[in-house]
């Protein structure tokens, strides 16, 4: 067997998971500069390039190890895009409150760190209980906790809400976080959605993407 030049997969069927990626990248890079309009259009993004890499990849003719690194890098991406890229916001955003102490920068991070915890757990859970039905031949049509893509929908939605009701989201994200955290790890079903609702999923973030894009308001 000939070997490659580079390592990794770089079909079709992975690029909406690297493109998520890079948004998701942006939108750290965008949030550390100040721009949590900009890094809040980045997540959305990210969220819907997740929502269709796995219909496209089921879809492509693949052997086990690329399904398996399909699995793996989806996850990873994740893990960026719905874990990291809010908490750096989370955190941005609590710098610019311009209203922190030593203890609530210490509960702040706290919190973070939980938000990021749950995160990686989640995935992973999906993950073993994914593959679990794969070897059993059963098909998995609902989520065991709260997906990590839908803060994609979650954040910019009680973003929107905050600039239309004028309140400051830095008394609302951390615990909002937190919430989400826990939601991530208990043990409830919620169903996965079919294609149509995707869509609608779908064209709702981008009303959303032309609405921060365009509003005046910025926190």
């Amino acid at each position: 067997m000939k070997k490659a030049p580079i390592i990794g997969f770089y079909n079709y069927w992975v690029v909406l998971t690297y493109l998520g990626l890079i948004f998701a990248v942006s939108g750290i890079l965008t949030v550390i500069s100040g721009n949590i309009k900009l890094a809040i259009a980045f997540l959305m993004l990210s969220g819907i390039c997740d929502l269709f890499d796995g219909a496209v990849a089921r879809k492509a003719k693949r052997t086990e190890v690329e399904k398996n690194f399909g699995i793996q890098i989806d996850s990873l991406a994740d893990l960026v895009s719905f874990g990291i890229l809010p908490a750096v916001t989370g955190y941005v955003i609590f710098l610019k409150s311009e209203n922190y102490s030593c203890g609530k920068t210490i509960f702040t991070v706290i919190i973070i760190a939980i938000y990021v915890l749950a995160a990686l757990i989640r995935l992973a859970y999906f993950n073993v209980i994914k593959d679990e039905f794969e070897k059993n031949h059963k098909e998995l049509n609902f989520y065991k906790g709260l997906p990590v893509t839908s803060v994609a929908l979650i954040i910019p939605v009680v973003y929107s809400i905050c600039i239309y009701l004028d309140v400051a989201i830095c008394k609302i994200f951390t615990p909002m976080l937190l919430l989400i955290a826990i939601a991530f790890v208990v043990n409830i079903k919620v169903p996965k959605l079919k294609l149509k609702n995707m869509i609608i999923v779908c064209l709702i973030a981008l009303l959303f993407i032309l609405y921060f894009l365009i509003s005046k308001g910025s926190i």
